[in-house]
């Protein structure tokens, strides 16, 4: 899709802007106090040199600057030249075509502002809602952004009217981390203290908004550069197994010592804990029902709990994968407990006919790594379809299952309960946009993602999902 005819002038527009700022000691001065004004205390924060910190935002530098310029094009100073745009415009207007001229006179008035993303027309726009002040939700054109964007997203951006349309202004980004969602809290209190004073006039009270938005743009600003420098410096976030265990990758290889196999085949299938799984090679899965607090776990705080569930079978764990090829048996878990678990249970059973097992235990970081350094396969070894069908399946009795789950999100209320309760619906119905955001970024990502929308439907809420 090519561009819309009116991006050509808007960045003509800021080429000029940019131009005119290089060639005034002034405009350049007040435009690095504004960028001071943005980065300082976010560099002072993270304990770092403002050198440092500039350096450390690397390529991001750009939106950064690009932020600090629309916040200046906003502002008005006491001793001339008052406005940066006004300035240009007095002085060199005659340059500029109308729609260049219309889109800098859109930047000096506006405002940035809060959305929620309603809807996304990929390669054309979005629809998306002002989280602030309310109101119905609006269309705004943008090609490349909205091939990024995924429905639920929260933004931080100036929307402008231009050559006929609402676009969004350079200065789009995410608003993903908690900090966010305090500076949001934060905004809307200023604002409904604001539409609280008597007798003010609608027309008024949206004067009265864009102002505190404008000065609020350095902490906006602030915002963004503190998000780009924590996702630069991200660590892995803590994984654990459901016992609450560090997650590993640990295998133990233990030799047959005796007759063929068929010995431990015949133990192992007798055994009512073991599935068997597979043939060629044989193997088997050791179940266990799901405990809720398990002997001895430890806390997971707040990390991601990954394991895994025999057919999508949300109340069993798989504690233990075993594999039996050639003359030896493989025992593969995900810690290092429920290895001592499962040797304390294989080794009794197959007594007398397996020696001493060699053990291996790798990390997700040294897994991760090998994986980065390991030569790109050139086929997928699952198909996609494949992948997708899986994924569908596992999801859907996930969910199922999660419906009546007492969430930590919900106080500790199940969705069902939540969706019956006035408190509860407006926690659950923010839980409900965060997964399918969630699911419509993997989406995006990896191909492979999760409709989520019957779960609305499913809570009888699917009127809130607006």
């Amino acid at each position: 899709m090519t561009r819309p005819p009116f991006a050509e002038f808007s960045a003509l527009a800021i080429r000029e802007l940019t131009a005119w700022i290089g060639g005034s000691a002034l405009w350049s001065e007040r435009l690095s106090d504004v960028l001071r004004e943005h980065f300082l205390p976010v560099a002072e924060q993270a304990g770092l040199d403002p050198d440092e910190a500039w350096k450390a935002l690397g390529e991001f530098t750009g939106p950064v600057y690009g932020a600090a310029l629309e916040d200046l094009c906003t502002r008005r100073y006491e001793d001339p030249p008052q406005n940066l745009v006004a300035d240009l415009l007095k002085k060199r207007s005659f340059r500029l075509p109308l729609l260049a001229k219309s889109y800098l006179e859109a930047m000096r008035d506006s405002a940035p502002g809060v959305y929620e993303v309603v809807a996304v027309q990929p390669g054309h726009g979005v629809t998306i809602r002002d989280l602030l002040i309310g109101g119905d939700p609006i269309d705004v054109i943008e090609v490349s952004g909205s091939r990024q964007i995924v429905q639920w997203d929260k933004l931080a951006a100036r929307v402008v009217e231009h050559g006929g349309k609402r676009v969004f202004t350079g200065a789009v980004f995410p608003l993903t981390t908690e900090r966010s969602e305090a500076l949001i809290d934060e905004l809307r209190a200023m604002l409904h203290g604001l539409a609280e004073k008597a007798g003010m006039a609608a027309e008024a009270f949206r004067d009265e908004a864009a102002n505190v938005m404008r000065e609020a743009a350095p902490k906006i600003g602030g915002l963004r550069i503190a998000q780009t420098l924590a996702s630069l410096h991200r660590p892995l976030p803590k994984l654990t197994n459901r016992d609450g265990d560090p997650f590993e990758f640990v295998e133990a290889r233990y030799p047959l010592t005796s007759g063929n196999g068929k010995d431990a085949i015949t133990r192992l299938d007798a055994e009512p804990a073991l599935r068997r799984t597979g043939a060629r090679p044989t193997t088997w899965d050791w179940v266990a029902k799901v405990s809720e607090h398990p002997s001895g776990a430890t806390s997971p705080g707040g990390g991601i709990a990954l394991d895994s569930h025999p057919d999508g079978d949300a109340g069993h764990v798989v504690h233990a994968n075993l594999t039996l090829t050639g003359k030896q048996l493989e025992l593969s878990v995900n810690s290092r407990r429920r290895l001592e678990r499962v040797r304390a249970f294989i080794e009794p059973l197959l007594a007398g006919l397996i020696g001493e097992p060699e053990v291996a235990i790798k990390s997700v970081e040294d897994a991760m790594a090998e994986n980065r350094d390991a030569p790109a396969s050139p086929r997928r070894s699952v198909p996609k379809r494949v992948e997708r069908e899986v994924t569908q399946r596992f999801l859907d009795t996930h969910y199922r299952s999660w419906l009546d789950e007492k969430i930590p999100a919900l106080d500790g209320k199940t969705p069902r309960e939540a969706a019956r309760d006035f408190e509860g619906r407006e926690q659950l119905v923010a839980l409900l946009k965060e997964l399918e955001n969630r699911e419509a970024r993997r989406a995006k990502d990896t191909g492979v993602g999760y409709d989520a929308r019957w779960l609305w439907r499913e809570l009888g809420i699917e009127h809130l999902r607006r």
